[in-house]
């Protein structure tokens, strides 16, 4: 007999101010839920600036990553700006060994 574990919890909240879109992802970024942050992406458009706001996850593995490298790629061939808030020390961690930390247009908090 095989234990399950139950799925980590995640969410994605989505605040629109004016012509910024804020997305901010809370849990475990991973393979089970990076399809859910890109539908959240997804379901809006027109907008100038996208923001993701890492600050609540509080895990992120090599698909978040990818997302991460694919949504820098997509800005820039669909003329929006985006910019990242800096997570915890976990994903921070992950971003200074893989070195996007210093690739990804990354914003201080309060420029939110």
């Amino acid at each position: 007999m095989t234990s399950l574990e139950p799925t980590p919890a995640f969410d994605v909240s989505v605040e629109r101010r004016e012509a910024t879109l804020v997305a901010a992802p809370a849990g475990e970024l991973d393979l089970a839920t990076a399809p859910q942050l890109i539908a959240a992406l997804r379901s809006h458009d027109d907008y100038e600036r996208l923001v993701i706001d890492l600050r609540s996850l509080s895990f992120m593995d090599s698909s978040g990553l990818r997302l991460l490298v694919a949504e820098t790629d997509r800005a820039s061939r669909g003329g929006y700006v985006l910019q990242l808030v800096r997570g915890g020390p976990e994903v921070g961690r992950l971003l200074r060994l893989t070195r996007l930390d210093e690739k990804l247009p990354f914003i201080d908090a309060d420029a939110v």
